[in-house]
């Protein structure tokens, strides 16, 4: 009798699970569907697209344009691997000083530290972008940062910002208070020095809380479309993917060469930009989800 109650357990909560990823993989059934889609059958659809005739021509005119879409591939990419290893390499070395080094203050610090993240990111962006647009002896300002543009449509406006990330010291924090003391002690008593006991020994143990990092960052530059429109919106040459495809969005019509001043959005099209940009984020969590699961259960030592 405990046997089938268990097994009944176990089935309702396999259907549980499978009925919920349906309801969240739904949305990215329906655009990949309607991405292959006429846009009069897309229209015509209910539930679901159905792509008949099926046509692949808002991939082909988006591969056509593949000097700008690589292009913006390639700006998104360099954030991608700037905010990776520099706020990465800070969040290592910050999350060591507050998990490991006794000085006085150290929780006041860190508790004003985490403080920051009660604000919602919107709110720095007007003080961050006037900081910007008055750098000294950036983009003609003098040294009191007048008379000029400052980094505003330039590369450090991307890549300045947010080189601190309080949650990703608080996560390598707790981290490393879940990794025994006696690794480091040994270490030290070897002889190693504080870089090579971060390299050697915490590093590697490191890597689930890491991976999770990676993950968060990848997908928060890859998406970032509002701070690149306010930050360099004015120069096309260094717009990264979200904004790149934001603005052709509404070019469908135009692309494929109908009339102009059209009223119907071509979602179809709109979908084929939203597939294209999920894809690689989907392929990285796939890639990574292991290590991923490992990182938000939290570290665990097995012996």
């Amino acid at each position: 009798m405990q046997r089938r109650r268990l097994t009944r357990d176990r089935i309702l909560i396999q259907l549980l699970l499978i009925t919920g990823s349906l309801v969240m993989a739904y949305p990215l059934i329906f655009g990949a569907l309607a991405s292959v889609s006429t846009l009069e059958s897309y229209y015509e659809s209910v539930w679901l697209p159905a792509p008949i005739p099926f046509t692949p021509d808002n991939y082909l005119i988006i591969l056509s344009t593949q000097g700008q879409v690589i292009g913006w591939i390639l700006n998104t990419l360099i954030r991608i691997a700037w905010y990776i290893l520099v706020p990465g390499l800070i969040a290592v070395l910050c999350g060591y000083v507050f998990a490991r080094l006794q000085f006085k203050g150290r929780d006041t610090i860190f508790i004003l530290l985490l403080s920051s993240l009660m604000m919602p990111g919107i709110v720095y962006f007007v003080p961050t972008y006037v900081m910007l647009a008055r750098w000294p002896l950036a983009g003609g300002n003098d040294l009191f940062g007048q008379g000029g543009f400052g980094f505003v449509n330039r590369w450090p406006a991307l890549l300045l910002p947010g080189l601190v990330n309080a949650f990703y010291i608080f996560l390598l924090r707790q981290t490393y208070f879940s990794i025994p003391v006696d690794f480091e002690e040994a270490a030290r008593i070897d002889g190693a020095t504080t870089w090579r006991v971060l390299y050697h020994v915490y590093l590697p143990m490191l890597k689930p809380a890491i991976t999770v990092m990676v993950i968060f960052q990848s997908v928060a530059i890859w998406n970032d479309y509002l701070w690149p429109l306010i930050a360099v919106g004015g120069n096309e040459a260094i717009w990264p993917l979200a904004l790149g495809f934001q603005r052709i969005m509404f070019s469908g019509s135009s692309l494929k060469g109908q009339p102009g001043g059209a009223v119907i959005l071509d979602y179809p099209f709109a979908f084929a930009l939203a597939t294209l940009a999920t894809v690689p984020m989907i392929l990285l969590f796939l890639v990574l989800q292991r290590y991923f699961v490992e990182g938000v259960q939290g570290f665990a030592i097995k012996g």
